[in-house]
């Protein structure tokens, strides 16, 4: 079963999300902050790494910036996890792709979302 990571410091977000990927078949886990995040990231055994991270962009703390640029250090020094950026923000493509994000999608397309989390999770197989 892959194991994804929600990162965001809304817990309606976060419960609305784990709910649509749980139905998929996914592993979920969440995170209420960028800080928290990390603090998973960090002691997670390898059998408990996650296939993919979804993070918001604006967090108390940590943005979600901060946790992308984290896990791509982390990705040369181990598995490659992509990390799919939230935001209600207008960002670039090239802003996603310089902080480590494969895809930002606006956090009010969650169909998009798990269409995402499909694609990059059966490539990863």
């Amino acid at each position: 079963m892959k194991k994804i990571l929600i990162v965001d410091d809304s817990p309606f977000f976060i419960n609305v999300l784990q709910d649509l990927l749980s139905k998929e078949g996914f592993l979920v886990s969440v995170a209420n902050s960028g800080v928290a995040a990390i603090e998973l990231l960090t002691a997670a055994e390898i059998s408990e790494r996650y296939d993919l991270i979804i993070t918001d962009l604006v967090m108390p703390g940590l943005s979600g910036f901060d946790l992308s640029l984290f896990v791509r250090q982390k990705n040369r020094e181990s598995k490659f996890t992509p990390v799919i950026m939230l935001t209600e923000k207008v960002i670039t493509k090239e802003d996603a792709r310089d902080h480590g994000c494969v895809a930002y999608i606006p956090k009010n397309n969650l169909k998009r979302v798990v269409s995402m989390c499909r694609i990059l999770l059966r490539k990863v197989e």
